[in-house]
């Protein structure tokens, strides 16, 4: 049912709820001006249910837009606003118009309850002016639904050339919480010496440059016992986490951390042979916001964002669980490998994001 030209159906029903809503208010307000017209109190009413109904369908396709991107770091925060005023202002129409059908089969209204109703119909105007702003920054300022959206600074711009003799510097401070790390000849000391252990050392997750036939020489990261973790990087709230690796070889698990506050208390992604996780490791506990069996073999980019209450992990551009949580305080990115075998690690990329 959508066009060609069209990359989902969330911008063919946005504009429904924006019209009804609107008309819905303005003829409430004629409503209790002119009292002795019941038709139009009833007209009200009938369009805030079109355009409750309407905003459902909004908001339901605005989700599903959203998960079907693979969303760059700047946008993101945008995105998630959007969506978190669109519910508030859906919830608020859905109340009120369900409100405007039942009460008066049980109850005489006065004028007063009339003149609240419209209080709250235009309190959800202006909450429907917040969402609307938002979602025509994201098709105007950054072109979602209409053209190539704003894409994250490719790694090749931010990272100078190094030549092939050239020992690793360690992860690039990019400014404000961002940095960026390719291993190359002498990674295994700046995993040891630059990234800071929670978990077991550097002993328990021995490193080593090799040539892999893809990616040229990336650095392998051995696994066998305790679980180990290390971070790097300054603490960062609202951040985005790319990572290209391949675990073929490893029998365990691989997490990709964010807000990492010790051992036991961070969010992370995980992947092992079947299947990607997100989710909260809290006072020691896991809590799983959503997980999905996926095709983990060869090279895997994989990207993580957490912020402002939302959570997302992908799978080589493809979304495979959202989350919503409250926040923990800002920590480091990390990495946590656990069971035994071998894992390849190409890349990091880090972004701290902003709304």
């Amino acid at each position: 049912m959508t066009p060609d030209w069209a990359p989902n159906i969330h911008p063919l029903v946005v504009h429904f709820p924006i019209a009804l809503l609107l008309a819905a208010v303005a003829t409430d307000l004629l409503s209790v001006v002119m009292a002795r017209r019941p038709a139009l109190r009833e007209a009200a009413t009938w369009l805030y249910c079109a355009g409750a109904g309407t905003a459902v369908a909004a908001y339901l396709t605005g989700g599903n837009a959203a998960d079907s991107m693979l969303l760059p770091a700047a946008v993101t925060p945008l995105v998630d606003d959007h969506d978190n005023w669109a519910f508030r202002t859906t919830v608020l129409f859905a109340l009120l118009a369900a409100a405007r059908v039942a009460l008066p089969r049980f109850l005489t209204l006065k004028a007063p309850v009339w003149w609240g109703a419209f209080a709250l119909g235009l309190l959800g105007a202006g909450m429907l002016y917040e969402t609307a702003e938002r979602g025509g920054r994201l098709v105007f300022e950054h072109g979602l639904g209409v053209q190539a959206i704003t894409t994250d600074t490719p790694v090749e711009e931010v990272i100078p050339e190094l030549a092939a003799d050239q020992v690793d510097p360690g992860p690039i401070d990019l400014g404000d919480g961002s940095w960026v790390w390719r291993p190359v000849q002498g990674a295994e000391a700046v995993l040891a010496e630059q990234f800071t252990w929670v978990q077991n050392g550097p002993a328990g997750l021995p490193a080593e440059m090799v040539d892999d036939a893809e990616k040229g020489t990336v650095l392998s990261l051995s696994a066998a016992g305790p679980a180990a973790l290390a971070v790097a990087g300054g603490a960062v709230d609202s951040a985005q986490a790319d990572v290209y690796v391949n675990v073929d070889d490893l029998d365990g698990e691989l997490q990709i951390l964010l807000h990492a506050q010790d051992a036991e208390n961070y969010d992370y992604f995980s992947i092992d042979g079947t299947t990607a996780a997100l989710g909260r490791m809290e006072g020691g506990t896991a809590t799983v916001f959503e997980e999905q069996a996926v095709d983990a073999s060869g090279w895997l980019f994989l990207r993580v964002f957490g912020g402002d209450g939302h959570f997302r992990g992908y799978v080589n551009g493809d979304l495979v669980a959202h989350g919503h949580d409250d926040d923990l305080p800002p920590g480091p990115f990390g990495l946590k490998v656990s069971g035994s075998g071998t894992v390849l690690l190409e890349r990091i990329q880090v972004q701290a994001v902003s709304d």
